[in-house]
């Protein structure tokens, strides 16, 4: 078999009852040029090990996986820079986690096309479906369809802009693993994906297909969905810190989500203390002080937006 061009990454940790769709989504892509399928199953327990190795015996030049006999993820993570980067092959890596699949059988053509005939973009993605849990039909995501459809022939992303609106979905990413600054990476303490697209947005311009390449499933198995909303914002938080610190002076996108996501979390925390004029104060503090410097105008319209959520919501449980 030819070196692959294309190397995909999935990540599987007792996905059962998706894996087979996640792998028949790759293995339907038409290609001119061969793909690696490098699966790590993350030691599952529910029989997703056997679904792989079926696989892996009918396509044994395609599917390459590490089967784990004890949990990475648990051990802190890093499993793609562990375990898949250090054995892919391709020039191009893309990523299709256990539980998403693919439905465009050009996704792959598609992206490597733009890619070779345009070296000034490092990365590339497309539209996304989703499927949520108990219910049997994909559905547009309608946030996505709105913020696309100004651009019928797609859009150009910059470090800059790229999470204004974020529409680098890992599903249907794909990019030069020559740009992936490995030094950098591991000088981030942030394990979102976002931080990953930042790095090789540093180096070059992304692009968002107008073409649905995926569903992304959304299910109480998944890692996120299991957390609660404040959980999730404590780690949005965690990571965007991480991210105004190496990025913050290049990308007025992860200025404005970081503070959008402290003082969401900061009303929410709110809810549970008893010095609410005190943390009131203090926010608005923090809001007109200008620490987020060009975004203050946001930081003033956001704080005064999520002012009048709360108020109205006080004013129903107290006296309603």
């Amino acid at each position: 078999m030819n070196t692959p061009l294309v190397s995909i990454w999935t990540l599987t940790y007792n996905h059962a009852p998706f894996i087979r769709q996640c792998i028949e989504g790759v293995l339907m892509q038409k290609t001119t040029f061969p793909f690696e399928l490098l699966i790590h199953d993350d030691a599952s327990t529910d029989g997703t090990a056997d679904i792989i190795r079926e696989y892996e015996a009918r396509y044994p030049d395609i599917i390459k996986p590490i089967y784990q006999t004890e949990n990475q993820f648990s051990k802190g993570g890093g499993i793609y820079r562990k375990f898949q980067l250090p054995r892919s092959q391709g020039k191009y890596i893309a990523i299709c986690e256990g539980d998403d699949y693919w439905t465009d059988p050009l996704k792959l053509q598609k992206q490597v096309d733009f890619l070779e005939t345009h070296p000034d973009y490092t990365i590339c993605g497309g539209m996304w479906q989703v499927l949520k849990e108990g219910i049997t039909e994909v559905t547009e995501n309608e946030g996505l369809v709105r913020d696309m459809a100004k651009f019928p022939n797609g859009r150009t992303v910059t470090l800059q802009n790229y999470l204004d609106p974020y529409l680098l979905q890992t599903l249907t990413v794909c990019y030069r693993k020559e740009c992936y600054n490995m030094e950098k990476r591991n000088q981030i303490k942030s394990s979102i994906d976002i931080t990953s697209y930042a790095i090789l947005l540093e180096q070059g311009k992304g692009f968002i297909f107008p073409d649905c390449f995926g569903v992304y499933r959304i299910h109480q198995g998944g890692i996120w969905q299991g957390k609660t909303y404040e959980q999730q914002l404590c780690m949005i938080v965690k990571n965007y810190r991480e991210l105004v610190l190496h990025f913050g002076n290049k990308s007025k996108s992860i200025r404005k989500k970081y503070f959008e996501n402290c003082i969401e979390l900061r009303f929410i925390e709110m809810k549970t203390r008893q010095h609410l004029l005190t943390d009131y104060l203090n926010m608005a503090r923090f809001t007109f002080s200008g620490k987020i410097n060009d975004v203050i105008s946001f930081q003033i319209r956001h704080f005064t937006h999520k002012s009048r959520i709360h108020f109205i919501n006080y004013c129903r449980k107290r006296f309603i």
